[in-house]
């Protein structure tokens, strides 16, 4: 990236313009990676921007609050979905939970992961018969084999 590319990438029209582009190429990817994150953003900071309560002496006392002091740094692109988002009421339970897998991608996991072991049970099988069949193919174990079956005489 030159200097150039940085400038131009700080201009508000050409980041909406890319912005538009991604939602219309990859509209699942702008929804997980900038509007759940801008409510996710939005959410923390309104969080953190939160009136302070100062401690009281005496029951008797008022409550007493201060306003909180918050700086939030957040990428250009989250700036007009952290407004937007600002004064709505934010159900950020949506966002913070994973949906439970699909029945077809508990298919497929189960079908790859007997796919690759049942590969690597056959796997193990032709290399052991192989050697096995070497093993006893050779002079010096038929020697002992012999040896072995070999009934002694008294």
């Amino acid at each position: 990236f030159s200097k150039d590319d940085v400038e131009k990438c700080k201009q508000k029209d050409l980041l909406e313009q890319m912005m538009a582009e991604m939602i219309g190429e990859f509209p699942d990817l702008h929804r997980t990676i900038v509007s759940e994150r801008d409510i996710y953003l939005t959410y923390m900071l309104k969080q953190a921007a939160k009136q302070i309560e100062l401690p009281r002496a005496s029951e008797n006392e008022p409550r007493k609050y201060i306003p909180a002091v918050v700086v939030g740094v957040v990428g250009m692109g989250h700036v007009p979905g952290i407004e937007k988002n600002w004064n709505s009421d934010l159900k950020i339970q949506e966002i913070m939970s994973v949906p439970p897998p699909s029945a077809s991608s508990k298919i497929f996991k189960f079908v790859l992961k007997a796919t690759v072991f049942g590969l690597l049970g056959y796997s193990c099988y032709r290399i052991g018969h192989r050697t096995v069949q070497f093993v006893l193919s050779m002079p010096a174990t038929q020697s002992y084999l012999q040896r072995l079956t070999e009934v002694p005489q008294q």
